[in-house]
């Protein structure tokens, strides 16, 4: 039985609009995971990312036609849903008429976030994975491969000969991640030309993106932690450092961008990862996400003396009205006082904010703006508040504003909840003020003009720029 999984044709033009040459393209974890563990059960299972390998929709539906597969797999989120029901719909028909069966599975947030629905919304769509998908995964090939019935395997939902809908057990969460196996990056497309961070990650290349924990305690109304659970379960420090040995071994990584948010809420266990990286004297620079209230001087001293230079913190806005309307659990002074820490202890930091929370107004917006213009932030990021499939914020948001689904989800790059006190064309003509106001500062300016003395970034970083100015000074 063949397996193919796919990365579907969604580009970064389609995920980030005008700020696409800024954007990051990482490789998918989470398939090469996925078919590791297949393979490693005596299955077929390869990956096609259309994505990295920038692939119409066309192309990709030819591709896979080519490959003949058995079985296609599908990550889903929601701005992928067009794209994907319609790859799905063109393939049941080719193989239809040339008598033969393809089976069509679904995985990731948005099949995960909406569970039955999504089958009952796109007939082309067979069997939906709902969480964490590795086991879920080799036991549908199981149960297709031997005739077991699909009701047997947990945490998926499954379209019955007759139509129906059938969702299944749940499946627990992997309680130790570091039962799951290296993943396979050869399955992917050459890691060093295809991938790379984005324009204001960059260190040195080539460089790579990994994920070492899943789940989050956070309660932020903009996020759904219980989609991977709500205690955070991380792969051992020991783990982590030979995830990054076979990177750089095999593949030529010299830096590497640790993508989840939690990453330093684990102390004990960040601590430990820094101690192997002093004690192995790796070379090599990396990066990571965190929150400000698990940050100190002792962690992150450690962090920088093994080479991290950067970390993302959520500072999300400057005025402690919104935090507290988004349920952040954070406050103004704590955000200052963490990259205050950061500064001393020489580390960059990515500021992430988002524009048009609940019960955002001119009055917070300039908060924001004053926050910024004082706070020691090396780079930035800001999107446009949304609120997402089954999170607080959907539910509540009508208290705050108006919402139109129908402008998408991904990446926050276009307004789709307007406050009540802001309109539409505010809230565009502020994010692009505040980008023009902190990357048109003299040290910034300086800082990113260095980096193009390195000539495998010069490129990103000048299609970046190209990217900012088109975005932020077109009317």
């Amino acid at each position: 039985m063949k397996t193919l999984l796919v990365q579907p044709p969604i580009h970064l033009d389609d995920l980030y609009g005008e700020l696409a040459k800024a954007g990051s393209e990482l490789a998918p974890q989470g398939l090469c995971s996925i078919a590791t563990i297949a393979g490693k059960n005596g299955y077929d299972v390869s990956i096609l990312d259309a994505q990295a390998l920038k692939l119409t929709v066309d192309e990709t539906i030819r591709r896979i036609v080519e490959l003949q597969p058995d079985v296609v797999g599908f990550t889903l989120y929601t701005t992928f849903i067009p794209v994907v029901s319609h790859i799905s719909a063109q393939l049941k028909e080719i193989y239809s008429g040339n008598g033969k069966e393809l089976v069509v599975l679904v995985g990731g947030s948005h099949a995960t976030l909406t569970r039955e629905k999504v089958l009952e919304e796109h007939r082309c769509f067979d069997i939906a994975c709902i969480g964490e998908g590795e086991e879920t995964f080799a036991e549908i090939l199981d149960a297709l491969k031997t005739g077991k019935h699909l009701k047997d395997v947990k945490g998926i939902v499954f379209r019955e000969k007759d139509g129906q809908v059938i969702p299944t057990e749940r499946r627990p969460f992997i309680s130790d991640l570091d039962t799951l196996p290296i993943p396979d990056w050869s399955l992917l497309p050459e890691l060093k030309k295809y991938y790379r961070p984005a324009g204001d990650s960059l260190k040195r290349a080539p460089s790579a993106g990994i994920v070492t924990s899943r789940g989050c305690n956070g309660k932020c109304y903009f996020c759904n932690p219980w989609q991977l659970g709500n205690k955070i379960r991380c792969h051992s420090a020991g783990y982590v450092y030979r995830m990054i040995v076979d990177l750089m071994q095999n593949y030529g990584i010299r830096d590497i961008y640790i993508q989840d948010d939690t990453f330093v809420m684990n102390k004990d266990n960040v601590m430990e990862f820094c101690k192997i990286l002093r004690d192995r004297k790796l070379d090599l620079t990396w990066s990571c996400h965190g929150r400000v209230d698990h940050l100190d001087k002792e962690l992150l001293r450690a962090m920088k003396k093994v080479g991290c230079w950067q970390i993302s913190l959520g500072i999300e806005s400057g005025s402690q009205k919104i935090l507290d309307n988004i349920n952040k659990g954070t406050t103004v002074e704590q955000n200052l006082r963490a990259l205050e820490l950061c500064k001393e202890a020489g580390m960059d930091v990515k500021g992430l904010f988002m524009i048009g929370c609940f019960g955002e107004n001119r009055d917070t917006i300039k908060e924001t703006i004053d926050f910024i213009k004082k706070a020691y932030i090396t780079d930035f990021h800001i999107t446009f508040f949304t609120p997402l499939p089954l999170t607080t914020a959907m539910r509540i948001w009508p208290k705050y504003g108006n919402f139109d689904e129908s402008k998408g989800y991904f990446m926050g790059n276009t307004p789709s909840f307007i406050p009540f006190d802001l309109t539409e064309e505010e809230l565009i003509r502020y994010r692009k003020y505040i980008y023009r106001l902190f990357y048109l500062r003299p040290r910034i300016i300086f800082k990113y003009a260095l980096k193009l003395l390195n000539l495998r970034h010069a490129k990103k970083i000048i299609l970046s720029t190209i990217s900012f100015f088109k975005y932020t000074f077109k009317k």
